[in-house]
């Protein structure tokens, strides 16, 4: 595999793990406005570098010349995005990454200082981790090819 495709696999697995975690994050309240908005900031970033400006015009949905084509849920125009630039080491950063979030989310539960932790960290741990077994299986198929 040449540097070029792995280079757009990495960051094609770095825009996903960001935008997974976004939609995480934003659904259980958990993190700050600014948290949120580096985040959304570094996995544009990566899908630029990974898919160049047609795979984020893809993202927000005006990629595709017909409208039947493109779905609503703008995390499920992601996949689509970055479907040229997957590739193994996509896979691997995505497992990784998701595992990260999931030990992140526990201990940030695990050390919060005060009597009442917010119920959302447990909510991203376990969903980042069952994602990540997910992506595991994904990793480990795509070696045995």
């Amino acid at each position: 595999m040449s540097i070029g495709k792995t280079l757009r696999g990495l960051t094609a697995g770095i825009g996903v793990l960001g935008y997974v975690t976004l939609f995480l994050l934003l659904q259980v309240r958990v993190a700050p406005v600014s948290a949120l908005a580096g985040i959304a900031a570094l996995a544009t970033a990566a899908l630029a570098v990974a898919g160049g400006r047609p795979a984020v015009r893809q993202l927000l949905g005006r990629g595709s010349s017909s409208q039947e084509d493109t779905p609503e849920w703008w995390l499920a125009r992601l996949e689509p995005a970055v479907e040229d630039a997957w590739n193994t080491y996509a896979d691997l950063v995505l497992t990784v990454g998701l595992c990260a979030v999931s030990v992140g989310s526990f201990g940030a539960l695990v050390a919060y200082p005060g009597d009442d932790p917010p119920f959302g960290l447990a909510i991203v741990g376990f969903l980042a981790m069952v994602c990540g077994l997910i992506s595991l299986g994904f990793l480990i198929d795509s070696r045995a090819e």
